[in-house]
């Protein structure tokens, strides 16, 4: 029952495995019940081991991968105050502030290997190797490593989860073809030092259920950052290992400190327009964040200038809602430290490059196939793919990797995989613009070249968060989208090796997250220009970005209505002066200008703050508008309707004549009718209504559109 089989070739029984089959077999006599098999959905824990039936005369070799699990940071708040305090209780500790008591589990083939737990420590510091004993070659692709929070009285809460894939971090040698036909040598499973990002559900803590629960199992997309751990992978074939949790030796916790140098980077972001918003609410702002440097809800955290300000959303007179930006954009820069793997995302962004302009000249292709072009113009098409791609495989190589200080073993198998990757479709292209006879023919070929680019242009060891921008309704997190840092990073190499969108305005539609309507309704569409790079290269943000930038200061003064009359009294929870959150107490006098820099000005009220309060504020014109509606009996006459006057949502309004202009604003102009629509030359616009089934039922209804608008005269 639930057997792995191991397939091999008959021909030829010391080639190893050739595949896995995992199947149920059973012999039945006639009248007897077959067994009834138990299904198990969780394949991690499937043990392949202990169920694999060997054909006869072939053995697998056992195999160690030695994990060596450093440390972790970041690790966010698991439990609330009161449950710290009862295992404070229960395990009479004292209670600290970090509220989380992580340890790592990794699994592979149905193996399980747990590290140390450290209690109440947001950066845990393990120092654990464990050693997976498997049979190799493994048919299991990928071991999987979850961060769990210990719990002693519930269950344990997973924090993160995440994998290493064997596919990218080891080879079996046949992948590439060499020139003369022979297979290069292949390398077994290796890793790091590097870290390793968690992604899962937002990190702020509340002691309700959280519905984003299943994203830190590695369920669907991660919405947001959520720690990342330092790990090293290495593989012995001989022997097994005398524990399978042991300690790592001092000198590896040495070695390892060099790849945890981190240098500064600066994140820029210019929002240009937000639109497209389904349901306005309260305001709205936008949060940009790498790793947890820009998160402005989580208390762990440094606050940075990473959000835009709180606007209302304003309606767009057709279907959705946008925010008001006009001539002053918002900007978003915050700072963080990371490591500097500019020779991995370099590598990436060049082989990037190369295979975005090879899928533009195939889709070229394509199209002139389909269109049944002459064979001229094919063929002109064809040699320009060509030509091209040999150019770029010529004038674009990758860096080297001499002169980096963090280099690992993977780093340099990469690069022979990748350069032979590449030689081989150089060779290739060059090969069949020499040969090749019936040009449609081809076409397979040259799709098989752009998978094998994306596939060596996947990066195992990219230790450098995913950017992720949030809209926020009040303190709510509402849409998202996830941005790899390496398609807005900026690299001194060659512009081939800046990312696809580094310093360039784009279109970003944001996802609800865990959408069950599968992108259906779109929460928000932003323009939004963003540069990342080295804060030594902060300056070059200069030659991508248009305008003036202008760094203000606010404060917001707060005030109360008691007994009509507005004052400080009737605060509650918010200080005279504050921030725009009421939260923080802030004064004039708190604000000094960095050193060399002076005020510009002195301070004035911006009315555009209003925007805080009501969706109307900031603008100078508005326009009231009424529906006025007859009705008819088909041949009868139109008279008034019930409703005679009505908003565009058929809610009563009043008579125009009505309408009062507030103090301090003047009428623009007189009532006119609205023709500006799909109507009739005199603003009407036929509706027909019906009850009953019956035609004698039927109404017909009258609408005219006028409107009228009003300018503030102060």
């Amino acid at each position: 029952m639930r057997k792995w089989l191991l397939l091999n070739d008959p021909d030829d029984s010391s080639s190893g495995a050739k595949g896995y089959l995992k199947v149920s077999l059973f012999v039945v006599g006639a009248g007897d019940e077959p067994p009834v098999e138990k299904r198990d959905s969780n394949d991690d824990q499937d043990d392949i081991e202990s169920n694999l039936l060997l054909p006869a005369g072939v053995t697998l070799r056992w195999a160690t991968l030695l994990l060596k699990v450093f440390r972790a940071e970041d690790i966010p708040q698991m439990d609330d105050a009161f449950v710290q305090t009862l295992k404070g209780i229960f395990g009479g500790e004292e209670n600290k502030k970090n509220l989380v008591d992580p340890f790592l589990e990794a699994r592979f083939a149905g193996k399980k290997l747990c590290t140390q737990i450290i209690e109440k420590n947001a950066n845990p510091e393990w120092n654990q190797v464990l050693n997976l004993q498997v049979k190799f070659p493994s048919m299991c692709e990928r071991v999987k490593l979850t961060v769990y929070d210990w719990d002693r009285m519930t269950g344990n809460d997973v924090v993160g989860t995440t994998y290493l894939n064997l596919t990218q971090i080891a080879s079996s040698g046949g992948e590439i073809e060499a020139e003369s036909g022979e297979s290069e040598v292949g390398f077994l499973p290796v890793f790091g030092p590097c870290y390793i990002n968690l992604y899962g559900s937002p990190r702020e803590f509340t002691g309700l259920p959280d519905p984003y629960k299943a994203l830190n199992l590695g369920e669907g997309e991660g919405v947001a950052y959520r720690g990342r751990i330092l790990v090293e992978l290495s593989t012995k074939l001989e022997g097994k290992a005398d524990k399978t949790v042991d300690s790592i030796h001092s000198d590896d916790i040495l070695v390892v400190q060099k790849y945890q140098r981190r240098r500064k980077y600066c994140l820029c972001a210019v929002f240009h327009s937000a639109s497209m918003i389904q349901e306005p609410g309260e305001p709205v702002l936008f949060e940009v964040s790498i790793g947890n440097y820009g998160n402005k809800l989580d208390t762990t955290c440094k606050p940075l200038a990473s959000t835009t300000q709180y606007s209302s959303a304003v309606f767009d007179g057709n279907q959705y809602y946008y925010l008001p930006w006009a001539n002053t954009k918002p900007v978003v820069v915050l700072t963080s430290f990371w490591e500097d793997i500019s020779h991995r995302l370099d590598t990436v962004n060049i082989i990037l490059y190369i295979t975005r302009r090879l899928q533009i000249n195939l889709d070229a292709f394509k199209t002139a196939i389909l269109a049944k072009v002459s064979d001229n113009q094919l063929t002109e098409v064809w040699m320009k793919l060509l030509d091209q791609l040999i150019e770029d495989l010529d004038s674009f190589p990758t860096p080297e990797l001499e002169g980096h200080s963090n280099l690992t073993s993977l780093d340099i198998q990469i690069k022979k995989l990748r350069d032979g990757a590449l030689a081989s479709v150089k060779d290739a292209a060059r090969r069949m613009r020499e040969e090749a006879r019936e040009i449609p023919d081809t076409l397979p070929d040259i799709e098989a070249w752009v998978d094998k680019l994306n596939q060596v242009a996947e990066e195992p060891q990219n230790s450098m968060p995913d950017v992720i921008i949030w809209m926020l309704r009040g303190e709510k997190r509402v849409a998202y989208s996830r941005i790899p840092a390496h398609q807005i990073l900026y690299s001194s190499y060659s512009d081939q090796a800046c990312g696809q969108h580094c310093g360039k305005t784009r279109t970003i539609f944001l996802k609800y997250p865990m959408d069950k309507t599968k992108g259906l309704k779109v929460p928000v569409q932003i323009r939004v220009n963003m540069w990342f790079g080295l804060s030594a290269h902060e300056k070059m943000f200069n030659a991508f970005s248009e305008g003036t930038f202008s760094v203000f200061a606010e404060l917001y003064e707060n005030q109360a209505k008691v007994f009509g009359n507005w004052g400080t009294t009737g605060l509650v929870g918010r200080y005279k002066f504050s921030d725009v959150t009421g939260k923080l107490k802030l004064k004039k006098e708190y604000f000094i200008p960095p050193r060399g820099w002076e005020w510009e000005s002195d301070w004035f009220i911006d009315p555009e703050k209003a925007l805080l309060t009501e969706a109307d504020a900031g603008h100078t014109e508005f326009m009231d508008e009424v529906f006025q509606n007859e009705t008819r009996f088909p041949g009868g006459e139109w008279k008034s309707a019930s409703e005679p006057f009505t908003d565009v949502n058929g809610e009563k309004s009043r008579n125009p004549t009505e309408f009062d202009c507030p103090a301090g604003w003047t009428w623009e102009d007189t009532w006119t009718v609205d023709i500006n629509r799909a109507v009739d030359d005199q603003g009407a616009e036929i509706y027909f209504r019906g009850g009953g089934g019956y035609p004698s039922d039927f109404s017909v209804l009258l609408i005219t559109s006028s409107a009228c608008s009003i300018t503030e005269s102060s």
